[in-house]
């Protein structure tokens, strides 16, 4: 989804998932570098570290939340960056 938000100036764009979700604990370090929970060799754990970092840059902002099975009935996550506009 995305959406325009007058009064903030800025970009909304939110991307859902309904996969297994990020464990609570883990959510503190996923937009490190290197930081992955794949196994060797299927991932570097840059992608979510450079998204960040390119959202920063502009001046915006990324927010997660995210369940596991364990802790909602509907798992997923939920990303939502925040990009602002120009005046």
């Amino acid at each position: 989804k995305t959406r325009f938000v007058p009064v903030l100036k800025m970009v909304k764009i939110e991307v859902n998932d309904t996969g297994t979700g990020i464990p609570k604990q883990e959510i503190p370090n996923i937009f490190n570098p290197f930081y992955s929970t794949k196994k060797p060799g299927k991932g570097t754990g840059l992608g979510l570290f450079m998204s960040y970092e390119m959202v920063r840059k502009l001046g915006g902002d990324i927010k997660i939340v995210s369940a596991t099975p364990n802790e909602s009935k509907q798992p997923g996550t939920s990303f939502t960056l925040e990009l602002p506009t120009e005046d």
